[in-house]
């Protein structure tokens, strides 16, 4: 069975939008070795047209500093499973439609063996929190009041009790809370 690992940048005030973060080399290079560790992504619709609408160009193009270029590579490289009702189709390289319910079409990569990463909006963040498909949560708390903006998991209906198990301070001042479900 397949481990599922919900990664999501997060403000001090629990903002979890793209414009409020730090996305230096050394947090790059931790999503490339997070990736290295996994088998595929899983993005929600927004996310991933967000990622679409500008990686696959860094990558084909190599313009940029290099830590964004390889960045971006794994990136394209990598599958990519995108969950949405809407989409009728995705075009970027090594992409999969998943249109059926997120019930069942995770849990059925995760059968196949797959360790999925998630790098989430709080939407599916939230949905796969409640469904209880989450083996690990990495949360990259970083040194920012956004003041406004969607919410951490802010979906989550019923109480979720989490156990700490590693921190990662990096030079920025972004801080990686790890957690599991204390199940």
């Amino acid at each position: 069975m397949g481990r599922l690992i919900l990664q999501m940048n997060v403000t001090l005030d629990g903002c979890c939008d793209h414009t409020q973060v730090i996305a230096d080399e050394e947090l790059h290079q931790y999503s490339v070795d997070m990736m290295d560790q996994s088998d595929g992504l899983l993005f929600g619709r927004e996310i991933y047209q967000l990622m679409e609408s500008a990686w696959p160009a860094i990558a084909s193009s190599g313009a940029g500093p290099q830590f964004l270029v390889d960045f971006a590579r794994k990136l394209d490289r990598k599958p990519k499973y995108v969950v949405s009702r809407t989409l009728d189709q995705v075009s970027w390289q090594n992409s999969f439609l998943l249109k059926g319910p997120v019930s069942e079409e995770v849990p059925q990569l995760m059968a196949e063996g797959k360790n999925l990463l998630v790098n989430g909006g709080p939407g599916l963040g939230s949905n796969l929190a409640q469904l209880g498909l989450v083996d690990e949560y990495h949360f990259l708390v970083q040194p920012i009041v956004a003041g406004r903006g969607p919410q951490l998991l802010g979906g989550i209906r019923d109480r979720l009790d989490l156990k700490l198990t590693g921190t990662i301070p990096f030079g920025s001042g972004v801080v990686l809370l790890r957690y599991t479900p204390a199940r």
